[in-house]
C-alpha cells in the first residue's frame, strides 16, 4: 500500500511509536530513560509542542504529542532521534542506527479518542506483564498525570480529554485513577494496534471527515482511485 506524507497543521494531535533497530534494547539503564526524558523537554521549548502522554518501553517508545507551528511532527522526532541517538553510540562504544527508519505517527481526535490512547500509551507495561499495576511502573506519564503538582513534561493544563474529568483537580485525579484501572475493550484495542502496525489515524467519524481536507496532493503511479477509496494512512 502507497503512504502518504504525514499531515503537518499546527493543533494536531499524533500518537508517536517508534522502536529500536530490529528491537534492540534502546534503555539499557535509568539514565538512559531519564536522558530521553529531557532530551523530550529540551526540544519542547525549542519547537513549542505538547505532550500529554508518555511510556518508554525497554525498545521502543510510546508520546501523545499536539504541535504547535513552532516544527512539524518530523522535526521534532529526527531531533529527539539524533540526540539520542549520539548520545547512545558515545556511551555504549557503538556506532549505526538505533531507532528504526521510519516512526509511526497516526493522529488522533481530540475527544474520548484521545483518552483510549492515553490508557493505552501508560497500560503498556501492564500489557507487557512488566509490572502489575500502572502506577507500579517509573517511566511512563501515570504518576505525573496523577499528581497534583503541575510538571515540566507534560501540558496537563491543556489537556481537554482531562479538564472533562472533574470540576477541580482532585476530582479529575480520582476519574484518571479509575479510568487507568479499566482495560481497554479488546475492540478498540485491535483498531489501536491497526494504527501502529498498518498506519492509518484513531479518529472520530466527524475529525475524519475533517481531516480529508488536509491530506497532502499527491500524483501515484497506477490506476488512480476512485473517491470513496481514498485512505487515511502514513
Amino acid at each position: 500500500m502507497s503512504r502518504y506524507g504525514r499531515i503537518t497543521k499546527s493543533g494536531l494531535i499524533y500518537h508517536v511509536i517508534n522502536r529500536g533497530n530490529n528491537k534492540q534494547v534502546i534503555f539499557a539503564e535509568d539514565e538512559d530513560y531519564l536522558h530521553y526524558l529531557n532530551t523530550i523537554q529540551r526540544y519542547k521549548k525549542k519547537f513549542g509542542f505538547k505532550l500529554f502522554a508518555f511510556c518508554l518501553m525497554t525498545n521502543h517508545v510510546h508520546m501523545l504529542i499536539q504541535v504547535s507551528g513552532g516544527g512539524s511532527i518530523s522535526k521534532i522526532m529526527q531531533s529527539i532521534t539524533v540526540a539520542h541517538t549520539k548520545r547512545y553510540n558515545f556511551k555504549y562504544q557503538r556506532s549505526g542506527h538505533v531507532w528504526q527508519g521510519r516512526f509511526m505517527s497516526p493522529l488522533v481526535s481530540s475527544d474520548e479518542h484521545m483518552l483510549t490512547i492515553m490508557r493505552y500509551i501508560e497500560q503498556n507495561p501492564v500489557r507487557a506483564s512488566m509490572v502489575g499495576s500502572v502506577e507500579d511502573y517509573h517511566w511512563s506519564s501515570y504518576r505525573l498525570n496523577v499528581r497534583e503538582a503541575e510538571s515540566l513534561l507534560l501540558e496537563r493544563e491543556d489537556n481537554n480529554c482531562f479538564l472533562n474529568l472533574g470540576s477541580d483537580l482532585k476530582s479529575r485525579i480520582l476519574q484518571y485513577k479509575q479510568k487507568m484501572r479499566e482495560n481497554i475493550e479488546t475492540e478498540k484495542l485491535e483498531e489501536i494496534w491497526k494504527t501502529t502496525r498498518k498506519g492509518g489515524n484513531y479518529l472520530s467519524e466527524k475529525f475524519q471527515k475533517q481531516i480529508l481536507e488536509l491530506l497532502p496532493n499527491r500524483k501515484k503511479r497506477g490506476r488512480p482511485k476512485q473517491q470513496n477509496e481514498l485512505i487515511v494512512t502514513y
